[in-house]
Parts: C-alpha cells; structure tokens; sequence
C-alpha cells in the first residue's frame, strides 16, 4: 500500500486518504496550484499559506465565447475539495454547450449534491460563473464568490455577496435547500476585464478600483492572476486564492496576441 507523511503529524497516510487518522488533519492534493492560461483568459487557483490543501477549483473554455467558473468548497463542510470540483466540472460543461447560468447553477448544485451518500455527509460549495461574449457579460453566483468589471473608465462589483459577515447564507449542496442563484448580464461600452475569485483574494483587496490598477499594470491575463494571487499570499494567504481573468471583447483581445 503507498503511503505518504501527513503534513501536520508526520504519520503514515494512505495515499487515497483525505485525513490523517492520528491527528485529523486534512493532507494536500495535487490541486495545491493550478494554473490556466488559455490567451484570452488566464485563471490561478493556489493553497495559500495557511491551508494544508486547496479547496477552491477553476474552470476556463473558450469556444465562440470564454466561460469562466470558480468554486470555493465550504471549509466546515465534508469534502470540500470534492465539492468544487465536481461543480465547476459540470457547470463549464452546461455552460459550453450554451446552457444557461441558471442550468448550470442547477448542474453543479446536484453534482455536489450527489457526493452525499447519506445525510450525516454534507459536502458544500459556493459558485461563480461568467460568459463572455463580443457583446456582452453574463454572471451568475451562489454564496460570496465575487466578479467585478474592471473598465477603462467604470469599475464595479457584479456581484452581491449571499452572506451575513463571513458567515454563508446560500451555498450548492444536499443541505442548501431550494438554490436560488444570482444572475445579471450587461453590455459594456468600453474594453475592460471580468474578474472572478474566491474570497482568499477579495478578503485582501475587494475594491473595483484597486483591482483595475492591477489589471492595467499587467501585460496578460495570466500576468495579471499572477500578481493578484502573489498580491494576496503576501498579505499572509490565509485561504485559498483563486482568480480567473478574462479580456473584453474576447476578439479584439485575440487579435492584440496574434
């Protein structure tokens, strides 16, 4: 049997195990650091300093449009790790074979739903999704995962938190009752760039206008989910960062790296 030391106690763990059996400790996966530069878009989604795995996960596609997903497992919940995974997973699919913000919402939440064998196992995450097109911008969201436009000359939070302080109010899984998930699409009139992330960022720096300085400073997408996910492990990294950066229009954009 292949076993690995646990991060905290240094016991064996076997290498299929999620938690050490001596001390409790959930052990790190191959998800410590993703990183998704598809041109037009780039994601990043990393342990932080604090956390022993990441419980985020980032999904990007780019067809006739970039979809863009992030999930953020709910720590208290079992399988955290699992449950955004399996979320973004099926919603980037709902969502490339032009499905809606709301079938994808719909797709994730019973993904997530489906890793409970029983209801003493309640595995929980939030969501935040963003189709974009040459015309326009569609997010939706469950939980306090946020997007922001980030334009030349109007920067914004898209987004509105379902959360009372940091504690959650809505969220995908068995226990989350009837999904109710927050939708809004706009047509911009300036280039510009959607941002998503998980709130290992915006806890560091959650104002529009200080995230569009960074955008602006950057030469990429990828460049700039770099600095932002550099940005906030420097703070202290205290949860898991993820960030997915995507240019508008997507075209025009294209044409700027060709």
């Amino acid at each position: 049997m292949t076993t690995k030391d646990c991060a905290g106690c240094g016991a064996a763990v076997s290498a299929g195990d999620n938690f050490c059996e001596r001390c409790g400790l959930a052990q790190p996966t191959g998800r410590d650091r993703v990183e998704l530069d598809l041109v037009v878009a780039a994601a990043i989604s990393d342990r932080g300093r604090r956390h022993h795995r990441n419980e985020d996960a980032v999904a990007l596609r780019v067809t006739d449009r970039v979809i863009a997903v992030v999930c953020d497992g709910v720590s208290t919940s079992d399988r955290p790790d699992d449950a955004s995974r399996v979320a973004v997973e099926a919603a980037v699919q709902v969502l490339a074979n032009d499905g809606s913000t709301k079938e994808a919402v719909r797709a994730a939440d019973d993904a997530v739903s489906a890793l409970a064998p029983d209801t003493t196992e309640t595995p929980a995450c939030t969501y935040v999704s963003a189709v974009v097109t040459d015309e326009d911008v569609t997010v939706g969201w469950v939980g306090d995962s946020r997007a922001y436009w980030l334009g030349m000359t109007e920067s914004r939070r898209l987004t509105e938190d379902d959360a009372l302080g940091h504690v959650l109010t809505a969220w995908l899984g068995a226990d989350a009752g009837e999904v109710a998930a927050g939708e809004l699409t706009f047509r911009p009139d300036e280039p510009g760039t959607v941002l998503l992330c998980s709130d290992g960022l915006w806890n560091y720096l959650g104002e529009a206008h200080a995230l569009t300085e960074y955008i602006r400073t950057s030469e990429s997408p990828a460049a700039a989910a770099a600095d932002l996910v550099r940005y906030a492990n420097d703070q202290g990294g205290h949860d898991n960062i993820t960030v997915a950066v995507v240019r508008f229009p997507p075209t025009d954009a294209r044409r700027a790296r060709s």
